[in-house]
């Protein structure tokens, strides 16, 4: 089920891919770079507890509530088409990102070097399906489907589980906490390198 992802898990996946990022930029201090990649990795543990939780609570949701797996369904391949007419298959991207983690966790390859080009495909496969995803989702029609459907998803949500909204809320303070120390992580960066 990919449902809940567009609107609770991209942020776990785009905070997977950029703390990558943000420990191979910034070398220059250490210490401060562990304690922040320490907070950061909690901050994703937690992400991720409450996004299972979500992900459970909503599983219950659409079982009790049919109707809501039909308008999910047609919100996704609309989005889909989107993305299509920018020439994305995110079905065969989204094969491709499962070919590559295998190969990434299954160490299937044998040198470092050939490991380290398959990360860097996974990343941007990620991202690039992650571009096209939110590119479709600028789109007028799709966001008032997509605020319609949420907002009926949540509502049986709510019905399965009265603490649907603390979560989503924790889920949020969450998020906007890891942004702010992504933010902080690049401002550290760039002020102790030189301006050229």
């Amino acid at each position: 089920m990919r449902n809940y992802r567009l609107t609770v898990a991209a942020a776990a996946l785009a905070a997977a891919f950029v703390t990558g990022n943000v420990a191979a930029q910034m070398e220059a201090a250490p210490s401060d770079v562990n304690s922040l990649m320490q907070e950061v990795q909690q901050l994703q543990q937690q992400m991720q507890e409450l996004n299972q939780q979500l992900t459970q609570i909503q599983e219950q949701a659409v079982a009790q509530n049919p109707e809501l797996a039909t308008q999910r369904d047609e919100l996704m391949a609309l989005v889909e088409d989107h993305m299509a007419e920018s020439g994305i298959d995110a079905e065969a991207s989204r094969d491709r990102i499962e070919t590559l983690r295998g190969q990434v966790e299954g160490d299937a390859a044998t040198d470092g070097s050939s490991a380290q080009e398959l990360s860097q495909q996974l990343r941007e496969e990620q991202t690039r399906l992650q571009q096209a995803q939110s590119q479709a989702m600028q789109d007028a029609e799709i966001q008032a489907k997509f605020r319609s459907a949420n907002e009926d998803l949540v509502s049986a949500m709510r019905e399965e589980n009265e603490e649907t909204d603390a979560l989503i809320e924790d889920l949020q303070t969450a998020q906007q906490e890891y942004q702010a120390l992504m933010r902080k992580a690049m401002q550290s960066h760039g002020s102790g390198s030189p301006h050229g």
